[in-house]
C-alpha cells in the first residue's frame, strides 16, 4: 500500500490514542449534577476510541506499516461545558481525517474504504451527538462553571 496511506492511517491511530486519553481523562473528572450522565458517556467514548485504534493500527500492520504510539495533545478541564465542545472538535477532526484517507484509497481498495465508511459513520454519528447536546441552551448553560483547563 502507498506510504501515503499509511502515514494519513498512523494520523488517525494519533488521534484516536488522543481520544482513549482525553475522553478517560473527562470520565474520571466530571462532576456535580450532570457526573450520572456525562461520566459514562465519556467513559464509552474513549472506548470507541480505542476500538477505532485497535482496527486502524491492524490495518497499519496488515498494510506493512508501524502503527505509532503517538498521541496529540490532551485538552484537560473540569469544565462540562469545555469538555463537550472538546467532544465536539475531536469528533469534527475525526470525521475530517477519515475522509481525507478515504479519498486517498476509494477506487483502489473496496475492503478498506468499507472499513473506514464504517468507522466514518460511527465519528458522524459522534458529532450528531455532542451537536445535539450542545444545541440545548438549558443544559449548555447549567453545564458550565468554573474551570481548570489545563492541557497534557
Amino acid at each position: 500500500m502507498d506510504q501515503a496511506v499509511i502515514d494519513k492511517l498512523n494520523e488517525i491511530l494519533k488521534h484516536e490514542w488522543t481520544g482513549v486519553a482525553q475522553y478517560s481523562q473527562a470520565g474520571f473528572v466530571v462532576s456535580g449534577l450532570w457526573r450520572e450522565v456525562y461520566s459514562e458517556m465519556f467513559l464509552e467514548a474513549a472506548k470507541e476510541s480505542f476500538g477505532h485504534a485497535k482496527i486502524i493500527g491492524q490495518k497499519i500492520s496488515a498494510l506493512g506499516g508501524v502503527p505509532t504510539i503517538e498521541r496529540n495533545q490532551v485538552k484537560q478541564t473540569d469544565d462540562l461545558y469545555e469538555m463537550l465542545t472538546n467532544g465536539l472538535e475531536f469528533e469534527s477532526k475525526a470525521v475530517q481525517l477519515y475522509q481525507e484517507v478515504l479519498s486517498m484509497v476509494d477506487g483502489k481498495n473496496r475492503p478498506l474504504v468499507v472499513l473506514l465508511e464504517e468507522i466514518l459513520l460511527e465519528e458522524q454519528e459522534g458529532v450528531d451527538e455532542f451537536t445535539m447536546i450542545l444545541k440545548d441552551p438549558t443544559v449548555a448553560a447549567q453545564a458550565k462553571g468554573g474551570s481548570a483547563s489545563k492541557a497534557g
